[in-house]
């Protein structure tokens, strides 16, 4: 029998908290692994053993928001890994999600059809963004820099659509034969020569260009 994906699902509107719950256990790959209304019981759930595989968390909490939480959560507790949900369509936001370590984004219009597969996709250790997503990240560069793929080589391109993949250094190395170290030194490379800021740069550049 497949092993069930557990998510502790936070948001500080009890019915809508509710309702997501409700989609939730409609997903017999699911178990709900407890329900919080603000980062802060989030957090104490966290101290007290409660040991999630994904968070789902709304970003307009009380008493530490989405974003807050997310930092905590990446920073103290290994392993957990975090889908922020929000209406509000901010590239800032996106983007300082990104760089926090974001596993995945939604809005909170998402079917339950594309919930599940942010969930399974977040699960196996990938990353899911909305198309909405993506197409906020892309607003402020009509013309992407395809040009700077050019610069790439082939090797660095598969890095990179790895890495955008939300795949570690060991699971990228595994994928490709080649040592975590290696990776590494791939990953620095295409930093330096895209002029981007860490891996969360190297996320939009991937999705800006289509390759993820």
């Amino acid at each position: 029998m497949e092993q069930k994906i557990s998510v502790l699902l936070a948001d500080d509107h009890q019915l809508v908290r509710k309702g997501f719950r409700a989609l939730l256990e409609e997903l017999d790959f699911v178990a709900v692994a407890g329900e919080a209304a603000n980062g802060q019981e989030v957090i104490s759930l966290l101290r007290r053993g409660v040991r999630p595989d994904i968070a789902l968390l709304d970003y307009e909490m009380p008493a530490l928001n989405g974003l807050e939480t997310l930092d905590q959560i990446k920073r103290d507790y290994f392993g957990i890994k975090v889908i922020l949900l929000t209406m509000l369509n901010s590239r800032d936001l996106i983007q300082s999600a990104l760089e926090k370590g974001v596993n995945g984004f939604l809005f909170k219009n998402a079917s339950i059809d594309e919930l599940s597969e942010a969930i399974r996709r977040v699960a196996r250790g990938e990353t899911y963004f909305a198309s909405d997503v993506t197409l906020t990240l892309l607003k402020p560069s009509q013309h992407p820099d395809h040009s700077l793929l050019h610069l790439l080589t082939e090797r660095e391109v598969e890095v990179l659509r790895l890495v955008a993949q939300g795949l570690s250094s060991t699971e990228i190395g595994a994928q490709l034969f080649i040592s975590p170290r290696t990776v590494d030194t791939h990953r620095n490379n295409l930093i330096q020569k895209l002029g981007v800021n860490g891996i969360a740069g190297l996320v939009q550049f991937a999705i800006r260009n289509k390759l993820v």
